[in-house]
């Protein structure tokens, strides 16, 4: 059975693109410039220096990217703090309670940075459930890279085989594949299901999850034997 479980954080624990937006747009006021809603989705799942970099360039910002990324950072965790809770994805917090019930180690590989995803888990009151935190300010590759997931599966000190991917879109199964880990991709609402192939398994929400579709997922590995079949003689 897998012992580790990696999960994405936006769109899979938490829906906070929104939030995301406002921040950078916060940010971008001083220079009389908005992010829209197909420019956001370009750098979506990037990270944040990244994004800046991306910015400076776009806008001809004076400031470099570090000073960006921090200032909005800063922007972001106050947005956070101002929030009277955190709209979670649906089955989120229920999932990952199912798995550390039953003994699993749980990640959150994102390329979100770790000041931010804490504030978030602790609105969540799942920051004291987290095994392995992998970040976007302590590693620079993001999904399809499988970099994030290896690391994970590193710091739990397991084999990637026996680690579960969660998946929201294309690059997320993409990674996993490449990291020769067993992946269940549960589709954004902007994600095409028939663009998720490669996936073990594509659930409509983390509701549908249970304990019977990872044992489902984890014979294909053949860990463990299927049930024998006998007939009577």
């Amino acid at each position: 059975m897998f012992e580790g479980v990696i999960f994405d954080l936006e769109g899979l624990i938490v829906n906070n693109e929104a939030l995301q937006v406002q921040a950078w747009n916060k940010y971008l006021e001083r220079h009389q410039v908005q992010l829209g809603i197909e420019e956001w989705e370009e750098f979506a799942g990037q990270r944040a220096f990244n994004i800046a970099e991306l910015l400076r360039r776009r806008y001809e910002l004076a400031e470099d990217p570090l000073t960006i990324t921090e200032e909005r950072q800063a922007i972001l965790l106050d947005l956070v703090d101002e929030q009277e809770q955190i709209e979670e994805m649906p089955g989120a917090v229920e999932t990952i309670e199912l798995f550390k019930n039953n003994d699993l180690k749980f990640a959150i590989a994102t390329s979100d940075y770790k000041d931010y995803v804490w504030a978030v888990l602790e609105k969540l009151r799942l920051d004291e459930m987290v095994d392995v935190l992998v970040t976007g300010d302590n590693i620079s590759e993001v999904r399809p890279s499988p970099l994030p997931l290896f690391a994970c599966a590193e710091t739990f000190a397991l084999h990637p085989a026996n680690c579960l991917t969660l998946a929201k879109d294309r690059a997320g199964v993409e990674a996993a594949i490449n990291a020769g880990m067993k992946s269940i991709c549960i589709p954004g609402p902007k994600v095409a299901r028939w663009r998720i192939t490669g996936a073990d398994l594509v659930l409509p929400s983390l509701y549908s999850l249970n304990m019977m579709s990872l044992r489902s997922i984890w014979f294909d590995i053949g860990e463990e034997p299927r049930p024998q079949l006998y007939r009577s003689r």
